[in-house]
């Protein structure tokens, strides 16, 4: 399979008898190679809202924000530490790319002992935790359900199995709005201007291409909420944001 034919495999979601641990390799070289640019990107092509995004994700979480909370596919560590910043008690920053891991050991390094010192760092996949039953108050994730959608139903059981009676779930993802005139909006910005800032912010748009791709052909907010559901989760609800373009998904575990 040549290179471009793999990415156009690999970012069409439904694309039937695909590798999956192919996909799982592709997808992890490619946050490797973004990483030391990925933070300007997310700046630029959220309009500097990014930050706003991850503080409505942590409020889904309620009072279990302050308790042991895991980062999953964390990536630069933002959300990691937003969390911190806002209370938590420990924060596991878990990520399949060793790149983006290295950033975010940085960046948390540079942050004030009393919240670098309350992070840590993993490496492996999002379908084998490495974290024993119910022994987290809450699990974070941002922008990575489309990254593990092979075996997202696994993913989701994992997140159900670590975290603790009464623990809570918060996820931010891309999405698509429901009003057809936004949706064709949200197309041309997520197929043409959002490429473009990324050539600009990290000097190639094909990553981006695979975004735009991947986002196209992922769940709808009510069909994820269905898989949350199916997992075993409850209270299960979404918030809209960016005119439907982005969503936060809160569940709680009985």
């Amino acid at each position: 399979m040549s290179p471009v034919n793999q990415n156009n495999a690999f970012a069409n979601l439904h694309q039937p008898n695909v590798d999956e641990h192919a996909r799982q390799s592709y997808v992890t070289n490619l946050f490797d190679g973004l990483a030391p640019r990925y933070d300007r990107f997310n700046r630029w092509v959220s309009l500097f809202r990014d930050e706003a995004w991850r503080k409505q994700t942590l409020n889904a979480l309620a009072e279990q924000r302050n308790g042991v909370i895991l980062d999953l596919a964390a990536g630069t560590g933002d959300l990691s530490r937003s969390a911190l910043r806002m209370g938590a008690k420990q924060v596991h920053v878990f990520d399949i790319s060793h790149e983006m891991l290295r950033t975010a050991q940085v960046k948390l390094k540079q942050a004030p002992a009393e919240i670098a010192n309350q992070a840590c760092f993993e490496q492996g996949s999002a379908h084998r935790l490495p974290f024993r039953d119910d022994s987290l108050d809450a699990v974070v994730s941002g922008f990575a359900m489309r990254n593990v959608f092979h075996f997202l139903d696994d993913v989701l059981q994992e997140i159900h199995r670590v975290v603790k009676p009464n623990g809570r779930v918060s996820i931010l993802e891309l999405s698509r709005p429901q009003n057809s005139l936004l949706r064709f909006g949200f197309r041309l910005h997520m197929s043409k201007v959002m490429p473009l800032i990324g050539r600009l912010a990290t000097g190639s748009s094909s990553p981006f291409q695979y975004l735009y791709q991947t986002t196209m052909t992922f769940l709808t907010p009510t069909q994820f909420s269905e898989s949350l559901q199916a997992a075993g989760f409850v209270e299960v609800t979404w918030q809209a944001y960016l005119l439907g373009g982005i969503a936060v998904h809160s569940c709680r575990k009985p």
